[in-house]
């Protein structure tokens, strides 16, 4: 390289490492020990540093470009310690901790703020214009709704913190704080509804204008409606993300929660590959579509229960299909022996949850059962075998 392409690139470089935020760290009792820094983003941290302390025990952490405009929670973590949890808001810092072992501030209002109120107790006044004053905000309404989880309260007590949420909490500040999980929870379980809380959420998404917080926000409700197994509220939310036009691509959990949400209460179940006689033309009152892994402790479990109401359910006239996502045939055939329907209903195509059925039904997590009708249309998605209802009909659950 030439000495003028050099001092060019020194010209070009030099701003943005002077632009970039800087936090002075010196931590002298932490001394030789790994640590990384990360930022809060929902319920997932981006590792920003990673290294060891020096002898002397202080870091700095450059906020990289890409975060120039990040608001909200930083935690340096250091192994054997307990993480340091600090603001990061484009300030250029520098902190320390005194013999008393608390925290010591220069340039940062924003922490100079919060840490008032955790290491002193004050009380100051609230600050539209500091993060420090909205972090604080959502950290007692985290607490308060894990009170009225956890412990109850009153309809009212529940009523206006249904209504926080829906007019005022800011959605943006929450995704970055580091306590997103808590209220995302708390928000979920406030509400034994499942009508109700989907309709909370689609309305809390309206409200969301960053891209990266909306495809975060409904990757996390597409899993939490799965492991509850609520498929009333997973028929209210997944149809608005999907029909809101803001996911173009939609990829992982996102895909297989739209080709699960076409699998809903009333319309014909999609033909399974490699079943005869085909779903609807098998004369059977009922039948029931079993998702299963052969690793799934739970599925095993619920499998057992099947197995042990089998004679009722074919008195009944119900037709069980079995569909495998196992990768080897031997493992296979030797786990469906024990099952005493019919081989012809036990399926298998060994490529897992890639396999055609299994992206057919949008197939998340297992198990999952589907009750059909006698004309194969969906009357339920299920998670457990003790809720499904052999005599409910597709209208009664509409």
């Amino acid at each position: 390289m030439s000495k003028r392409r050099f001092f060019h690139y020194l010209i070009y470089f030099i701003p943005l490492i002077a632009n970039a935020q800087k936090i002075s760290i010196l931590l002298p009792q932490q001394a030789n020990k790994e640590y990384v820094f990360v930022l809060s983003k929902g319920i997932q941290q981006d590792t920003i540093q990673k290294g060891i302390l020096p002898f002397t025990g202080d870091v700095i952490i450059n906020i990289p470009e890409r975060e120039k405009d990040y608001a909200g929670m930083g935690s340096l973590q250091i192994k054997d310690a307990r993480a340091f949890n600090m603001i990061v808001n484009h300030e250029d810092f520098s902190v320390t901790q005194a013999a008393d072992q608390k925290y010591i501030f220069k340039d940062s209002r924003e922490n100079e703020y919060l840490y008032s109120v955790i290491q002193e107790g004050a009380r100051p006044p609230k600050d539209t214009t500091l993060y420090a004053s909205s972090f604080i905000e959502l950290v007692r309404y985290m607490q308060q709704l894990n009170k009225l989880t956890s412990q109850g309260g009153s309809l009212m007590e529940k009523a206006n913190a249904r209504l926080f949420a829906l007019n005022q909490l800011d959605m943006d500040k929450l995704y970055t704080s580091g306590i997103w999980y808590n209220v995302v929870d708390g928000l979920v379980k406030l509400t034994a509804d499942q009508q109700l809380m989907a309709e909370d959420m689609f309305r809390l998404m309206k409200r969301i204008n960053s891209q990266e917080i909306f495809e975060h926000f409904a990757n996390n409700l597409i899993v939490i409606t799965e492991q509850y197994g609520w498929d009333d509220a997973f028929g209210i939310i997944v149809p608005y993300i999907e029909e809101s036009g803001r996911i173009a691509i939609p990829q992982g959990r996102l895909f297989d929660a739209f080709a699960l949400a076409k699998v809903r209460k009333g319309t014909l179940a999609p033909d399974l590959d490699g079943l005869t006689p085909l779903l609807g033309e098998s004369g059977y009152r009922r039948t029931l579509l079993v998702f299963y892994q052969p690793d799934c402790e739970n599925c095993h479990v619920q499998i057992d229960r099947l197995i042990s109401d089998y004679p009722k359910l074919k008195e009944q006239n119900v037709r069980i299909v079995s569909i495998s996502s196992d990768t080897s045939k031997d493992t296979f055939a030797g786990d469906v022996k024990r099952f005493p329907w019919s081989d012809s209903d036990k399926l298998c195509d060994y490529k897992g949850f890639a396999g055609g059925n299994f992206v057919k039904y949008g197939i998340m997590g297992t198990p999952a059962f589907f009750l059909l009708d006698e004309k194969g249309l969906v009357i339920k998605r299920y998670a457990l075998v003790t809720d499904i209802d052999f005599s409910t009909n597709v209208k009664e659950e509409k």
